[in-house]
């Protein structure tokens, strides 16, 4: 009996962790930002929500690459990046807010970043709440403050 007990105390601790720690997801991601950038919204401003995938796994037999380096490699090569700045580009005549994230906050960042410097204006009118990890937002900041983008950060859930 003690161990059947102790089985479903290992078990119910588990599943306590589990739920504890809510898993990134779109519905999430707007969510937290409606909280971020909710408050300043005026009546029928929309918010976009847009979700960055996980990189790729490498093609079996390929080298393994850094962290770093595949974020890199994944951020230069996502087709995000171009039909991101489209869209924020539209913060330069009117009011639009996106809700970033995704379950890699470095990929997330990076490509955020990227698509900010394809914009070939500045976006006054562009607020951004990235939901993410805090390592990765000086860079993004600076990016944003390049494009007078304001930028909004809720930390993502770990």
């Amino acid at each position: 009996m003690s161990a059947i007990r102790k089985a479903l105390v290992v078990l119910g601790a588990a599943l306590l962790a589990a739920c504890a720690a809510p898993q990134m997801t779109p519905e999430l991601v707007s969510q937290l930002a409606y909280e971020s950038l909710g408050p300043e919204m005026q009546m029928g401003d929309q918010m976009l929500t847009v979700w960055v995938p996980a990189a790729p796994k490498p093609a079996d037999g390929t080298a393994p690459l850094s962290p770093e380096a595949t974020v890199a490699l994944a951020a230069a090569s996502s087709p995000m990046v171009t039909d991101l700045a489209q869209v924020m580009a539209r913060g330069s005549r009117e009011p639009l807010n996106l809700a970033v994230g995704g379950p890699d906050s470095a990929l997330t960042a990076q490509v955020l970043i990227r698509a900010l410097r394809v914009v070939p204006v500045e976006v006054p009118y562009l607020r951004i709440a990235f939901i993410g990890q805090r390592a990765d937002l000086p860079g993004l900041a600076a990016a944003a403050q390049q494009r007078r983008a304001t930028l909004h950060f809720e930390p993502a859930p770990k």
